[in-house]
């Protein structure tokens, strides 16, 4: 889906008033303590489901504003940072509509202040370096990072993300832990700890985690699936049929929610829901792997009906 989405890219930014909901966006005002706008911050807006690829970087006008439409919706951080401030790291969920947010610098005076700028800046390179795919000095310098300032959340999440890249899966589960010890409401760590327990194929965590991050968005596709996915590993058939289906009401043309749950009824000898769910699986994603098999379901139940 991504690549369709980046193919048409060009044609959405000259259609940007016709069709404004296909993608989302952040706009934002940087203000200090007495509320005045403060120019010239640099503001770094990094996708969490794809930090090495989806990075935009600005600076706030005269009025403290930015901007960033075309955002494939889902979690962002976005950090800011100016000489002089503290700098800071909203984690935030971009929706398929513009985002509003408010951010407030800290001028920096105290020493534990400025260890804590260090610490942002050991975290930026990091960041350029984990982009250009050396995650090994990547990890290093997060490391430090988080030895600067233990208690910002997104320097353990970079570190997770680092540590998976290097399928290092013990030290990217800790680092995630450590995150969700500071930020429990953490989506994406949430997300990334229940694939990391799936491919140990401890499915009873994976599910643990999964529910959590259902409980944290409600309304992403992906994590009812991903939940699914993890109970029918556990045999939890009915849990996962309520998943796959809260995966569809969230988003209609969800295909794998539908192949799923045809399995899943074929399982349960129903055998009319199957049908059903298969068929919409193939109409969706005619040129799946899995269409194969759907399509000899498909046939197969057909011919039960005759």
């Amino acid at each position: 889906m991504r690549k369709s989405i980046f193919s048409i890219l060009g044609l959405y930014l000259l259609c940007i008033f016709i069709y404004p909901s296909i993608f989302g966006g952040i706009r934002g005002e940087i203000v200090g303590k007495d509320n005045n706008p403060i120019i010239g911050v640099r503001v770094t807006i990094i996708s969490e489901e794809y930090p090495t690829t989806d990075r935009y970087t600005m600076k706030t006008n005269k009025k403290g504003n930015f901007i960033q439409i075309g955002l494939t919706p889902g979690y962002y951080q976005v950090q800011c940072e100016k000489d002089g401030y503290m700098p800071l790291t909203k984690t935030i969920q971009v929706p398929f509509s513009i985002i509003d947010i408010e951010v407030i610098l800290i001028i920096a005076e105290e020493v534990a202040v400025q260890e804590k700028i260090l610490g942002h800046k050991k975290s930026s390179e990091a960041s350029k370096l984990l982009q250009q795919g050396n995650y090994e000095e990547a990890a290093k310098l997060y490391q430090e990072a988080i030895d600067k300032n233990p208690q910002d959340p997104t320097h353990y999440y970079n570190l997770g993300i680092a540590f998976m890249r290097m399928d290092k899966h013990d030290e990217a589960i800790e680092a995630f832990k450590k995150m969700i010890e500071i930020q429990p409401d953490s989506y994406s760590a949430l997300k990334c700890l229940g694939q990391l327990y799936g491919k140990k194929k401890d499915y009873e965590e994976a599910s643990k985690y999964f529910f959590l991050a259902v409980k944290v968005s409600s309304d992403d596709p992906e994590a009812h699936y991903n939940l699914g996915v993890s109970l029918v590993n556990i045999g939890d058939y009915p849990r996962a049929l309520d998943a796959f289906r809260k995966s569809i009401n969230s988003q209609e043309d969800y295909a794998d929610s539908y192949y799923q749950l045809g399995l899943l009824y074929l399982n349960q000898n129903k055998l009319d829901e199957a049908l059903a769910a298969f068929e919409e699986f193939i109409k969706l994603e005619p040129e799946d792997p899995k269409a194969s098999t759907a399509r000899n379901m498909i046939e197969f139940l057909k011919k039960q009906k005759k």
